[in-house]
């Protein structure tokens, strides 16, 4: 059976952010810090950050899911994301959509001509966009989130992977018995 798109269930905040660390690795393969982003929330002329490392933590770990307008838009100009990325529901949940919006003035025009349109019209445009994309050697679709990087999910050479909770408790468990 397949999904339709009533049955997909939308992002959570946490998985939104973690999505968006995972776009933004440096060179090395690593991600932003909780720190790193609640450094980056300071405003021009502040000492302070907007954001502490602590309340970072609380909305990337999910025991702070409900932020309040302020900390999403810091937060959105930390990983300079559009704001609604981070909003809940599902119509929410595109951000390659929304980048597109938020630094395109001419598809917020397009969006707007849409407006009044038969479906078919929208689909019929929507072939021609993709007829474009194939003659400039893009894919004729884009994911809702890019993909990250290649290489992005793979372990780093010298730093060992992160233990599950089981494997860690079964090395502590070994370890007391002295195997």
């Amino acid at each position: 059976m397949t999904e339709t798109p009533d049955q997909v269930q939308p992002l959570s905040l946490s998985a939104k952010l973690l999505a968006l660390l995972r776009l933004r690795r440096d060179p090395d393969g690593f991600t932003p810090s909780a720190r790193d982003i609640a450094l980056a929330t300071t405003q021009p002329g502040q000492r302070k950050p907007f954001l502490s490392h602590g309340q970072v933590n609380g909305l990337l770990n999910g025991t702070s899911s409900n932020p309040t307008s302020a900390t999403t838009t810091a937060l959105a100009q930390a990983l300079d994301t559009p704001s609604a990325f981070l909003l809940p529901g599902r119509e929410w949940d595109d951000l390659a959509a929304l980048t597109v919006y938020r630094e395109r003035p001419e598809a917020r025009q397009a969006l707007r001509l849409m407006q009044g349109l038969e479906v078919q019209d929208i689909l019929e445009i929507c072939t021609i966009l993709r007829k474009a994309r194939r003659r400039a050697g893009l894919p004729e679709d884009v994911p809702a989130i890019p993909t990250p990087p290649p290489g992005v999910d793979q372990p780093r050479e010298g730093r060992p992977r992160r233990l599950s909770l089981n494997e860690a408790a079964e090395r502590a468990a070994d370890d007391l018995e002295g195997r």
